[in-house]
């Protein structure tokens, strides 16, 4: 069933928020998801219980505090009310400005700057360390970089999108990549789990890639038998299954849970006209969050 609420925001309009649907199933907990322009906490009954503006949203959180990260061109953060509380923009947004953004334990921000390659933290006083520099990709600058992410032992994931490569970084050591792994289409999002082992999302499949480079499992659109194209925002839960979130979906799946044995839980599409796009999604539950998602 379709619901529709409207409520006041502190920044003085109204918003409203529509119902989606689950089918097969639906999740444990609340769904975060970074729609077309905007950004929304979803219920298992599939209401949303919460809502946000935003813009082209490439990356997204729900932090702690209840505060959401938002990587649109910018990274920013929002509070309850939609009111920015906390930016960064690029000085040069050729191609897009920051299309990632991760708050890290230290209260630094990892950014995923597209524009200029370059990926870095940016501390509460506005200081950037730790850069890391990849080649631009000149061929369509739009299609540098995607989502970067800091795992638990410090090293970093670096998808460079059009160049169809997922790089890790070791801590301390930016020039070069300790680990770069190709992949079909377009590199979008890149997590670890507790092995090492690294899932990789590239439009048409997600992939799962050993430290040495071993293929060891892969969920293909194709084989699902489900309106499932452009896979892109991963979060990996404790029991191994991934939730992925879909861009430009159309009426088809914008998000669903998976299984390691490839069996679909449940999938999720919004029942608004033109909003097609889930390209990060994190299921809100303590228990089930881990430090890169």
């Amino acid at each position: 069933m379709k619901t529709t609420i409207s409520i006041l925001l502190a920044s003085g309009f109204a918003m409203m928020l529509t119902a989606g649907t689950f089918e097969k199933g639906a999740p444990t907990a609340s769904l975060f998801v970074a729609g077309n322009n905007y950004l929304a906490k979803i219920g298992p009954d599939g209401a949303q219980q919460h809502r946000w503006p935003g813009g082209n949203n490439n990356d997204a959180w729900m932090l702690p505090n209840g505060n959401i990260l938002i990587a649109d061109g910018r990274a920013w953060e929002a509070d309850a009310s939609g009111k920015c509380v906390w930016e960064y923009r690029s000085e040069d947004t050729t191609g897009g400005g920051c299309y990632s953004a991760q708050r890290l334990p230290d209260g630094s921000t990892l950014i995923g700057e597209n524009s200029t390659g370059r990926i870095f933290e940016v501390t509460p006083t506005g200081e950037k360390r730790n850069i890391i520099q990849v080649p631009l990709n000149n061929g369509n600058r739009h299609q540098t970089l995607r989502m970067v992410r800091r795992l638990a032992d410090g090293s970093t994931l670096v998808c460079r999108s059009g160049m169809g490569i997922v790089e890790r970084y070791a801590p301390g050591i930016l020039d070069k990549p300790a680990w770069s792994q190709k992949v079909p289409g377009l590199a979008f999002a890149a997590i670890a789990d507790a092995q090492g082992n690294i899932y990789i999302s590239s439009l048409n499949q997600v992939q799962k890639w050993s430290p040495d480079h071993q293929l060891l499992w892969e969920l293909k659109a194709s084989e699902t038998g489900l309106p499932i194209k452009n896979m892109t925002g991963l979060h990996l839960l404790p029991n191994g299954h991934l939730i992925i979130g879909c861009y430009g979906y159309g009426k088809g799946v914008g998000a669903f849970e998976v299984t390691p044995e490839k069996t679909i839980l449940w999938t999720y599409r919004s029942d608004e006209p033109c909003n097609d796009s889930h390209m990060a999604v994190q299921l809100l539950a303590e228990e089930v969050t881990t430090p890169n998602r």
